[in-house]
């Protein structure tokens, strides 16, 4: 019996030590924290962690603005329709990736201002309607969604039309504010999307009809 409760008394403080290794540092009071070798940001579980919302692929969420981290990342909560609210998540904008303005462990990139300003202009305080894709989830347990400024009919979730007049990434990808950056297995925009960056390139919109200083 003592042999046994050594051995697991071993294990117990093997996975202890694991953990720790694995994530590094103190938490943030969001109860996350960033990784020194990414500089991406993820949450751990715990008593000041963020609790994550159970998502479904291919769904549209209702969600309110309530922060803008920069050009293609935002702090959201829900809205459903019993009325119910649910607490802060971290999403990311997917198929699209504008420059760091928030980055650890590196300067602000050209363009990344620019970038960051325009989705705190467009989106701060808005109501608007996120669209998961086949992976709602990163591995850093951010949601990834396309973002729609008004509620898609079915019918709009598959006409570029409506994509072009209401889809915020679409918007940041046609005025020049991002580049096309498909994280997989989300791919249903990723043809339309490099269009529309070909579109903003020609026509030199925002960080492609300017230098680097």
């Amino acid at each position: 019996m003592r042999k046994l409760r050594f051995i697991l008394a071993v294990i117990v403080v093997l996975a202890l030590s694991a953990v720790s290794f694995a994530h590094p540092g103190k938490l943030d009071k969001n109860g996350g924290h960033y990784d020194k070798e990414t500089g991406e940001y993820h949450y751990h579980k715990g008593p000041n962690a963020l609790e994550t919302l159970e998502l479904r692929r291919n769904t549209v969420y209702k969600a309110k603005i309530l922060r803008v981290v920069d050009g293609d990342t935002a702090i959201v909560s829900f809205e459903f329709d019993d009325g119910s609210k649910y607490q802060k998540e971290r999403v990311r904008f997917l198929g699209v990736d504008t420059p760091e303005t928030v980055h650890p462990n590196k300067p602000v990139q050209f363009y990344g201002k620019e970038a960051s300003d325009f989705t705190k202009s467009q989106l701060t305080d808005k109501t608007v309607w996120l669209q998961t894709d086949v992976g709602p989830r990163d591995r850093y347990d951010r949601m990834l969604a396309y973002v729609w400024l008004k509620e898609p009919s079915k019918k709009d979730l598959d006409d570029e039309k409506a994509i072009r007049k209401y889809m915020y990434n679409a918007k940041l990808l046609l005025d020049g504010y991002a580049q096309v950056m498909t994280i997989q297995p989300n791919s249903k925009y990723s043809n339309l999307f490099v269009h529309f960056q070909r579109e903003a390139r020609e026509a030199k919109k925002g960080l492609w009809g300017k230098e680097p200083e």
